[in-house]
């Protein structure tokens, strides 16, 4: 019996974080993501806990985007 398995973004974020994808902060840093991919980006950050241990100014920036309305605390992106 095969187990069929449902695509996880977090997980697959955390994954990619841990491997080669560090080049999206990087990207997010020089500026490189637009506002989609930068809400994305705090998305996932906040989902998988990860934010919390990168510098202040992304938890600031992460509080930002929660306290505006575009992101819930576990990083659910708020669609209006």
């Amino acid at each position: 019996m095969s187990k069929t398995t449902e695509y996880n973004p977090s997980e697959d974020f955390k994954n990619a974080m841990a491997l080669s994808n560090m080049q999206v902060l990087f990207d997010y840093e020089d500026g490189k993501l637009d506002e989609i991919q930068c809400l994305i980006l705090f998305s996932e950050l906040l989902k998988s806990g990860l934010v919390w241990q990168l510098q202040g100014h992304y938890q600031r920036t992460a509080k930002a985007l929660i306290e505006g309305g575009f992101l819930e605390f576990d990083g659910t992106i708020i669609e209006e």
